[in-house]
């Protein structure tokens, strides 16, 4: 088969409007077969296709020639002819215009076969404008032959094979069935089967069973012992998940035990004494105690404990108790003294022992032992006063407060080493005439003493 050049009434328009239209054609050299043929060239303006037999080689030519070359002979120079439209089919005419004046030797490749072009359709008029052959799958339609299309094959699909059988034994799952594209297969460019060669359903079957699952263990469990040997256990349930629709139970045990040794069991057995501690009390009767624990070895859990006081108390008595004798005497009941007077102090805001007499205004000893006294006066402005304090008549210690523009207070301190029933007092030894101690708030006058040491 060979490309074609332009139909007689184009090339007619063509040359009148005085534009030229270049064809393709095939191009080969000595080939014998002029159906194998598939080399294309484009020809120059005014040009058209040829084809030309050597018989003494069997070998055929075909390219492109000048137009206007039908009737001349290779062996007469110049001798050109004009297109005779009556007489085309001369065998020494090369141009195949496609039409039945053509050269009908020329523009047919012929195949054994019964394939033929569609009557109807200028096929050569076709491919010379539209290279209608490349177009493979509308050209196999109308122009199979003058496109060497007669062997081409489009591929069909065979028949579907059975579905395969569900592919789950139980809930959702697939089937599944396929087919080829052999039916018949794709050959010499033709068009593969479309669409999938491969199709699914989905299918149902009754629900799955669920088959039980142990929990994880428990921590284990306390020892039933607390000394000596015991057992402790852990659990686990087949709840993970619990076993449904006939599914499987748990193989295995729920429990699990094992030996535990929290020590051995031991009575409790006392310590020794500990050593007695002081007497509670100074003087007098008071308690002692000693103490002992359960350690000795200390009771286990499950041990007895020890029997018996953990504590003992026994009486202690201490001598030489120093009682407790203090007072403290304040606001004397005479202001005006006199010399030798006894100051009597009317109020005590402290008498442990009742040794000093509000009436008298004398301290008397309930004890033997060493005791210490102090008294405090207070004088009004230009007063003069002299105080003594007294031991069983004998002054040891003395006082005088004067001030010449201002209220003074002064003081006398002394020890003394006593027998029960000495007598302590403060005495007036001299004094202004009229007011002379001055008792308010801020001014105290006052007596005190206590027992230091027996």
């Amino acid at each position: 088969m060979i490309a074609l050049s332009l139909s007689l009434p184009i090339f007619l328009q063509l040359y009148i409007t005085g534009n030229t239209h270049a064809v393709q054609c095939y191009n080969c050299t000595d080939i014998a077969d002029v159906s194998k043929c598939l080399t294309i060239t484009e020809c120059r303006a005014s040009q058209s296709c040829y084809m030309e037999f050597k018989a003494s080689g069997q070998t055929k030519t075909l390219g492109c020639t000048d137009n206007q070359q039908c009737g001349v002979t290779g062996d007469v120079a110049g001798s050109l002819v004009g297109r005779d439209l009556s007489g085309r089919q001369e065998p020494d005419c090369h141009e195949c215009c496609s039409t039945d004046k053509c050269n009908r030797n020329l523009c047919e490749h012929l195949k054994p076969g019964t394939c033929t072009d569609d009557v109807k359709v200028d096929c050569a008029w076709m491919n010379s404008f539209f290279n209608i052959c490349k177009d493979i799958h509308r050209a196999k339609l109308i122009c199979p032959k003058f496109c060497v299309l007669c062997s081409l094959v489009d591929g069909n699909w065979a028949s579907w094979s059975p579905w395969t059988p569900c592919d789950v034994t139980c809930e959702n799952g697939t089937q599944t069935r396929t087919r080829t594209c052999t039916d018949p297969a794709p050959a010499h460019g033709g068009l593969d089967c479309i669409g999938s060669s491969t199709d699914t359903k989905p299918c149902l079957k009754q629900l799955c069973p669920v088959h039980g699952g142990w929990t994880k263990w428990s921590n284990w469990d306390a020892c039933s012992v607390t000394c000596g040997v015991g057992i402790e256990k852990r659990h686990r349930n087949c709840s993970n998940p619990v076993p449904d629709r006939n599914g499987h139970q748990c193989f295995g045990d729920t429990l699990d035990a094992r030996i535990c040794l929290p020590g051995l069991c031991a009575n409790g057995g006392w310590s020794d004494w500990g050593q007695w501690s002081t007497c509670s009390v100074t003087c007098g009767y008071g308690m002692q105690s000693r103490s002992r624990t359960c350690t000795n070895p200390r009771p286990s859990p499950q041990g007895k404990y020890c029997d018996g006081d953990p504590l003992e108390n026994v009486l202690c008595r201490k001598d030489g108790c120093i009682p407790n004798i203090v007072f403290n005497a304040k606001g004397v009941t005479d202001i005006s003294p006199t010399s030798g007077q006894t100051m009597i102090f009317g109020t005590t805001l402290v008498n442990e022992g009742h040794a000093y007499n509000t009436s008298t205004g004398i301290f008397t000893a309930p004890a033997n032992g060493t005791y210490t006294f102090s008294t405090q006066f207070c004088v009004y402005s230009q007063e003069a006063l002299y105080i003594a304090i007294v031991v069983d008549g004998v002054a040891y210690a003395t006082m005088y407060a004067y001030d010449k523009d201002s209220d003074p207070c002064n003081t006398a301190d002394t020890v003394a080493v006593l027998h029960a029933q000495s007598k302590v007092w403060v005495k007036c030894t001299w004094a202004s005439a009229g007011a002379v101690v001055h008792e308010y708030s801020d001014r105290m006058n006052s007596f005190s003493g206590y027992l230091v040491h027996r």
